[in-house]
């Protein structure tokens, strides 16, 4: 449709309709080429925070074993996993 139109006109020659044609494949091309593409990976960098001590986790635990919410098996194990 286009290259009778530019037909029509008659000033444009076919070396320049081919030079068109080919622009517009290009152009065509390129906007497939950006809809098909992968997307750029999201890299989430996290802050970290006030650094957890080991004495911080033993009071959790101590906490949670005086609340009755560990008993003394799991209080010791949790114990002696954070102390290796």
């Amino acid at each position: 449709m286009l290259l009778s139109l530019f037909l029509l006109i008659g000033a444009i020659g076919g070396a320049e309709v081919l030079i068109i044609m080919c622009l517009l494949l290009i152009l065509i091309l390129s906007g497939i080429w950006r809809l098909l593409r992968p997307a750029k990976p999201t890299v989430i960098v996290q802050q970290p925070g006030a650094p957890v001590s080991v004495a911080d986790e033993l009071r959790k635990l101590q906490q949670l074993r005086e609340q009755g919410v560990l008993s003394e098996q799991e209080f010791e194990e949790q114990k002696r996993r954070l102390l290796r």
